[in-house]
């Protein structure tokens, strides 16, 4: 009888340690979050409110992610829009200068900076972001555009028995142009664009900008009739490298104001994703706190309840490891 009377009173004991676990498990996470662990108890039953604040947070969640991505995005692009304006601007008042001073050498170092700024330009229409190509349509995973090493050869090919500006300026003309061999060999991308980034319910972002923009051609274009100035398979005459190099920065200085309202473009969709990503916190922050208010558990009272929990089961266990000791006694 004794036996049995242990068992029971063992069992007792268990049962009252794992309800006090249990209740102590509940009131850690309510304590920690902030909110009822049983939202379906508390609201007994009626989980619908519930259910439509917790579907305006998801889709807010995957809004912000989305945000996060068009602000990178289009961070990245001003940034590099930046670059090829600063550097072709300040090349465009060197080659202008080229008439006055038409040197040889002089001429092939001018020639030689079209070139490497063309190459810069093309390795920036080649940036990517987290290892999405920037200017490549929906053709994310390969570069946008040829090394400045093929566009060199392609050019060479086109300007093959051309020998005066008239003939040179033409066949960049047609290189460069829609349908030309810049966007259908030296254009690597897609002709499609990205679609629009889903920022909230009502607005997108679209950040279409690949490298067949005509803004592009008109920097690439002067860059090239720069870069071919003094290219030896042409052989060109001092007069007509002059002519090459001076009409290049002219072209250049004309193509700043394409590029600067392409920026200030780029600039207005920044500004609203901003606004954007303020709304988006705001209503984040009104349904967060419509979820507190709708199954927030008391702070205080939870914490209290959570020590006098705590408590008893120290106290229980206690009288567990007392009784334990006692029936082992009487055992022995």
């Amino acid at each position: 009888m004794d036996s049995v009377g242990n068992l029971a009173r063992s069992l007792v004991l268990r049962t009252n340690q794992v309800r006090l676990r249990e209740e102590m498990d509940k009131l850690a996470v309510e304590v920690s979050t902030g909110l009822v662990k049983d939202a379906g108890k508390y609201l007994n039953g009626d989980l619908s409110n519930l259910l439509s604040i917790d579907r305006t947070l998801s889709k807010l969640d995957a809004f912000a992610v989305n945000v996060t991505e068009a602000t990178y995005i289009t961070s990245t692009i001003q940034t590099t829009l930046g670059e090829m304006q600063s550097r072709t601007q300040t090349l465009s008042q060197t080659l202008i200068a080229a008439e006055l001073t038409p040197s040889g050498e002089l001429l092939a170092t001018m020639s030689d900076d079209g070139m490497s700024a063309m190459g810069q330009m093309l390795s920036a229409l080649n940036r990517s972001v987290a290892g999405r190509s920037l200017f490549a349509g929906t053709a994310t995973d390969r570069a946008a555009v040829a090394t400045v090493e093929d566009m060199m050869s392609e050019l060479s090919t086109a300007l093959v028995g051309q020998t005066d500006f008239a003939g040179i300026e033409a066949e960049l003309d047609a290189f460069f142009d829609t349908g030309g061999a810049y966007e259908t060999t030296i254009y690597q991308g897609s002709d499609t664009g990205l679609s629009p980034i889903r920022l909230s319910e009502n607005e997108t972002a679209s950040v279409d900008i690949r490298a067949t923009d005509a803004t592009f051609r008109e920097l690439l274009k002067p860059l090239a009739m720069a870069a071919v100035a003094s290219n030896a398979s042409l052989t060109l005459d001092d007069n007509v490298k002059v002519e090459l190099l001076t009409q290049a920065g002219r072209d250049l200085l004309a193509a700043q104001s394409p590029i600067v309202e392409l920026r200030a473009g780029l600039g207005a969709l920044e500004a609203r994703i901003e606004e954007t990503k303020t709304r988006n916190s705001a209503e984040r922050t009104a349904a967060s706190s419509a979820k507190l208010e709708l199954i927030g558990a008391e702070p205080y009272e939870t914490a209290s309840r959570y020590e006098v929990i705590r408590g008893q089961l120290e106290s229980l266990y206690a009288i567990t490891a007392r009784s334990q000791r006692l029936s082992l006694a009487e055992f022995l």
